[in-house]
C-alpha cells in the first residue's frame, strides 16, 4: 500500500467572524489507501459522519447499514417548535447524505455475531466485516407513558414534542392557538407544563430549550401574564452540570417560570387534559390541568441492540469511554448515543468522538496500540430566548471545556468570552445558521471537526498523561 496525496478545499461559514462571505481552508491530506472492509451500522449524524471521514482517511471499502430513506439534522427541531426554522430544512434524502463512494444497503440489523465479524440483516442475508462501527443511537419509547402517542396524534390535545420531526411543527402550532385565544388573560391563564423524562435522553437540554423560547415569545409580544410555565423534572435540578444549573435556576425564578423538581410524568388524561406525575420525594401522584404539555419522551437502547453481545447489561455498547473501542472484541468501535460512554448525549459530543473513532481504526489496522483519547465533551447549545444562546460545553465528570472562555479557551475562540449579552447572540448565530450550515455542507462529508472546525484534531494523547486523566474522573 502506497501512500497518496490528496488535496481538499474545506469552505465554512466565515459569518462567525467577518458578518459574510466565506473562506477557505486548503491543505493537503497524506493517507495510506486502506483495503480493509470497514461496516457502519447506522445512518444518523455519527454514522454519515465517522463512514465519511474513514473515506477521506483512504478507508475506501466502507459500507453503512441503513433502513431509513430520510436522515435529519434533530437540533433543528427545537427552533422548528419555537417557531424559528422550518421541519423541511431538517432532512434530506437519505441517498443524498451517503458519503460518495460508500456502499448503503437499506435494511435493518436483527442481529451481530461478532465472533463471526459477520451481521444479520432482516431479510436473513449477512454483511461480512473486518471491522464494525456500530452507531445506531437511542430509540424513543412514545408508549412508555400511557396516553403520549394518542395526545401527540389529537390534533386539539395540547400535547406536544420537539423530538419528532411531525410533533415538533405541532408544539409551535399549538402554542400559537393558545397564545392567540382570548379566553386566556391575566386573570385566567393558560397553563404550559414542559416535561423531562427518568431516562436518558439525546439533547438533554432540549425539554427547557423550547420552554425559554416559548416564555420569551410571551413576553416580547406583551403576554407574558397570560401564562403559567412549569418544569417538570425527576431531578432535583434544572441541568446536570452545577456551573450551568445555577444560571438557569436563576433565570428561572428571573422569568417567573415555576419548577416541580422530582416530578416524574406517569400518565396523560387526554380527553381532560390532566397529567398525572409521581411526586418521587413523597412517593405520591400528583394530577396537574395543562393546556399545553411539552413532553420530553423516554428513551432506550435499540430493542436489538439490548440482545447483543456487544452490550452492557442494560443494553448500550459497551466500550472503553476513551478509545470508543468494544470491551468485548478489538475490531469492534461504537460512537454516539447508542454507547455506554457516561458524557452527555449531544451532536456535539459525535463530532469529537469521531475523529477518535477514525484514528483508533487506523491504529488498529496498523497494529499499533490505540492512543486516539475521547474526553467525554459534550455541548448543549441552551436556547434561552428568541436570539440568544447560554452555551453550555463539558465533559466527563461535568467538567467544564468552554471553547470561548477567556481563560482556559481554545485560540482564537478564547477572545470572544462566554458572558455577555453579544456573545449570546453570537452563540445563537451559530445555533441557529452556521451549525446546520456545516452540517449538511462539511460533517456530512467528513470535513468537519467540531470545536476544532474544519482543522483535524490531534486526538493522540500520550499513554501517562491518559491514565492519569482516566485516575482522576
Amino acid at each position: 500500500m502506497f501512500a497518496s496525496v490528496a488535496r481538499v478545499t474545506l469552505k465554512a461559514a466565515a459569518a462567525t467572524v467577518l458578518g459574510t462571505g466565506v473562506y477557505v481552508v486548503s491543505y493537503p491530506v497524506f493517507c495510506k489507501q486502506r483495503s480493509e472492509k470497514v461496516v457502519v451500522v447506522g445512518g444518523g449524524s455519527a454514522g454519515i459522519g465517522v463512514a465519511a471521514m474513514l473515506q477521506n482517511e483512504g478507508v475506501k471499502n466502507v459500507t453503512i447499514v441503513e433502513p431509513n430513506q430520510t436522515h435529519y439534522y434533530q437540533p433543528l427541531w427545537t427552533l422548528v417548535g419555537g417557531g424559528l426554522a422550518s421541519a423541511k430544512n431538517s432532512q434530506k434524502d437519505m441517498k443524498d447524505v451517503i458519503p460518495k463512494g460508500a456502499n448503503w444497503i437499506p435494511k435493518r440489523v436483527e442481529s451481530f455475531e461478532p465472533d463471526s465479524n459477520k451481521v444479520t440483516l432482516d431479510d436473513g442475508s449477512t454483511v461480512e466485516y473486518d471491522y464494525l462501527v456500530v452507531a445506531v443511537g437511542m430509540q424513543t419509547d412514545w408508549d412508555a407513558i400511557p396516553g403520549l402517542e394518542e395526545g401527540l396524534e389529537k390534533e386539539d390535545s395540547g400535547v406536544v414534542s420537539v423530538y419528532h420531526p411531525k410533533y415538533c411543527s405541532k408544539t409551535w402550532q399549538t402554542f400559537q392557538s393558545i397564545k392567540n385565544n382570548r379566553s386566556f388573560n391575566a386573570a385566567n391563564p393558560a397553563t404550559f407544563l414542559f416535561t423531562f423524562p427518568p431516562t436518558l435522553l439525546k439533547c438533554a437540554g432540549a425539554p427547557q430549550k423550547i420552554m425559554w423560547v416559548l416564555e420569551d415569545t410571551l413576553r416580547g409580544e406583551g403576554k407574558r401574564d397570560h401564562a403559567n410555565l412549569t418544569f417538570c423534572t425527576p431531578g432535583a435540578s434544572m441541568f446536570g452540570v452545577k456551573h450551568y444549573s445555577e444560571k438557569l435556576e436563576k433565570m428561572r425564578v428571573e422569568r417567573g417560570v415555576h419548577a416541580a423538581f422530582e416530578n416524574k410524568l406517569v400518565s396523560i388524561d387526554v380527553s381532560n387534559k390532566i397529567a398525572t406525575f409521581l411526586d418521587i420525594k413523597n412517593n405520591s401522584n400528583v394530577k396537574k390541568h395543562y393546556d399545553m404539555l411539552h413532553v420530553g419522551p423516554h428513551m432506550s437502547a435499540p430493542t436489538f441492540l439490548r440482545k447483543s453481545p456487544l452490550s452492557d447489561s442494560s443494553g448500550w455498547v459497551d466500550v472503553d469511554k476513551h478509545t470508543m473501542q468494544s470491551t468485548k472484541y478489538s475490531n469492534v468501535f461504537a460512537l454516539g448515543d447508542c454507547t455506554n460512554t457516561p458524557n452527555s448525549k449531544t451532536a456535539a459530543a459525535v463530532t469529537s468522538q469521531a475523529p477518535v473513532v477514525v484514528h483508533n481504526i487506523e491504529r488498529s489496522i496498523d497494529k499499533l496500540p490505540l492512543d486516539g483519547f475521547y474526553t467525554g465533551y459534550a455541548s448543549c447549545p441552551l436556547v434561552i430566548t428568541r436570539n440568544q444562546v447560554l452555551l453550555a460545553e463539558f465533559g466527563y465528570g461535568g467538567q467544564l471545556a468552554e471553547t470561548f472562555d477567556r481563560k482556559n479557551g481554545k485560540f482564537p475562540w478564547k477572545f470572544i468570552g462566554t458572558e455577555g449579552y453579544l456573545q449570546q447572540r453570537f452563540f445563537f448565530f451559530l445555533k441557529e445558521t452556521l451549525f446546520p450550515y456545516v452540517y449538511w455542507n462539511l460533517w456530512t462529508k467528513g470535513y468537519w471537526y467540531g470545536t476544532n472546525g474544519p482543522l483535524k484534531p490531534n486526538v493522540v494523547r500520550a499513554m501517562e498523561e491518559a491514565a492519569s486523566v482516566s485516575a482522576s474522573r
